[in-house]
């Protein structure tokens, strides 16, 4: 079974131990690719140092919407977009944590992406009409909705804009209904998985890109489909998303 899981951020494994023993553990799960996402110009490097040593470890480079920006930050996001094939990514906005600068980042951060031609990773917490209004309005020519929390109303719509949808172990709770109706209503060519790990000392799908596989399972069971053939259909989906940006893919 191959396996991609669309977002983590194994560069904050607390030790390069820690994080060797992420990738091996990825290895034996059959995860055959992964997004690993900066959030802030302090993280960039150390993500472009595990894409320069793990082919399967595809780079995403962006400011999350957390974090305020820095001097020269866009010109520098630019720089390490350039120096290898990658996303523009983790970025978007947060309502949970409002910023007055959030939606001028995310905003300068989509017209890099088309400038540049890169797939983009959104980050989005209740925030979803207005999210849906940017990107009609500053369109990429292709997004994938991170851990996707939204209604299950708006996938046609955001869907219709080439989005991607990716879900984690959130699904794996059967309180979280309206996840789960969201999760049905995703086109399944559109559908991707994710861990978003790792979280310390977690011991379930949020320790590394490995717990993908039960994120998979889950979806499975909710979907009533073969794990193998969902997993599979989501690697498909994975390449289709990166388009030939991914020589692993």
């Amino acid at each position: 079974m191959k396996l991609f899981d669309a977002h983590n951020h194994i560069q904050n494994c607390r030790s390069s131990a820690e994080g060797d023993a992420a990738l091996r553990g990825a290895s034996a799960a059959g995860v055959a690719g992964m997004l690993v996402c900066g959030t802030c110009p302090a993280d960039w490097g150390a993500v472009l140092e595990l894409a320069g040593r793990d082919k399967r470890v595809v780079p995403c480079f962006g400011l999350h919407p957390w974090f305020g920006p820095e001097d020269g930050w866009l010109d520098r996001l630019e720089e390490f977009l350039a120096r290898t094939p990658s996303c523009v990514g983790e970025i978007g906005l947060d309502g949970a944590r409002p910023a007055p600068d959030q939606e001028e980042n995310f905003l300068a951060q989509l017209e890099l992406a088309r400038k540049l031609d890169r797939p983009v990773v959104i980050h989005c917490v209740k925030n979803w009409g207005r999210m849906l209004e940017l990107l009609k309005e500053n369109r990429p020519a292709v997004f994938m909705l991170h851990a996707y929390g939204g209604p299950a109303e708006l996938v046609k719509d955001f869907a219709a804009l080439n989005g991607y949808f990716s879900f984690g172990g959130e699904i794996t709770d059967p309180a979280r209904e309206r996840l789960r109706a969201a999760l049905a209503a995703v086109p399944p060519e559109r559908l991707l998985f994710e861990t978003d790990s790792p979280e310390p000392d977690a011991t379930s799908w949020r320790s590394g890109p490995a717990g993908v596989v039960e994120v998979a399972e889950a979806a499975a069971s909710i979907l009533g489909r073969p794990t193998e053939e969902l997993a599979e259909a989501s690697y498909a989906n994975a390449l289709a998303f990166l388009d030939r940006l991914w020589p692993a893919g």
